[in-house]
């Protein structure tokens, strides 16, 4: 059985102190896909690095946006709430699962963390740079659909679960600006923006900037990751 773990969300409470936890939805994909799920809080370097020796795979989940200090920029209006804690942790699992050759999948805010990881940058935010025709950020709540999604040549996993052109959810207003050395685009919404990607020579570094894991039809994405992980175990 893969142990995958899932970097944890902050939330604040009404008393202040911090809560660090996980969507369920996220949780209930990987278990229903046969993985174990296991909460990757913020942890020192030293620390992460052991326990991602133990994993067999990760996922960097869905958030807030991602300090645009990372990625050379000063904050622009469109900018949302940073948290320092978690900019670090994730930037730190997106770098050592690439160099470690560990099993990774990125959701909306993960891809966008990976792509920063890795050297990239950041739309701030897509209204103020001129993506103004989809709902990138939708108003609704699952399982409605808010745009079209079209598959690249070389989509490498995504043909194994999608077709050429298929419709997904969509909940971001900050997206991939410069694509970092060694991603390669793997599908794009119909306005240009890139929406998913994966590292070249990685076993599975697979990036999405939707969230299937709402999607029940979508777990396919989940089970890929499990398959990848039980492969470079072996």
């Amino acid at each position: 059985m893969s142990l995958i773990g899932v970097t944890c969300q902050y939330r604040g409470s009404q008393d202040f102190r911090p809560l660090w936890g996980s969507n369920g939805y996220y949780l209930e994909s990987l278990t229903s896909c046969g993985a174990t799920p296991l909460l990757i809080p913020p942890l020192p370097a030293d620390r992460l690095g052991e326990l991602l020796q133990r994993l067999d795979g990760v996922v960097l989940t869905g958030g807030p946006d991602l300090d645009p200090i990372h990625y050379g920029e000063e904050m622009t209006p469109g900018q949302g709430e940073v948290n320092p804690q978690r900019d670090a942790l994730d930037l730190a699992v997106a770098r050592l699962a690439a160099e470690r050759g560990l099993p990774l999948l990125g959701i909306c805010r993960g891809i966008q963390v990976a792509n920063v990881a890795l050297g990239g940058s950041l739309h701030q935010d897509l209204a103020q740079a001129g993506f103004t025709s989809l709902a990138h950020a939708q108003k609704s709540p699952p399982p409605v659909l808010a745009h079209r999604i079209d598959l690249e040549p070389e989509a490498g996993a995504l043909r194994e679960i999608f077709p050429e052109s298929f419709r997904t959810n969509s909940y971001h207003h900050q997206g991939l600006k410069d694509l970092a050395p060694g991603l390669q685009v793997l599908a794009t919404a119909p306005d240009g923006l890139i929406e998913a990607a994966s590292l070249r020579g990685h076993p599975f570094y697979l990036l999405v900037q939707w969230h299937p894991e709402m999607l029940p039809e979508q777990r396919g994405l989940f089970a890929s990751l499990i398959r990848a992980s039980q492969a470079v175990a072996a």
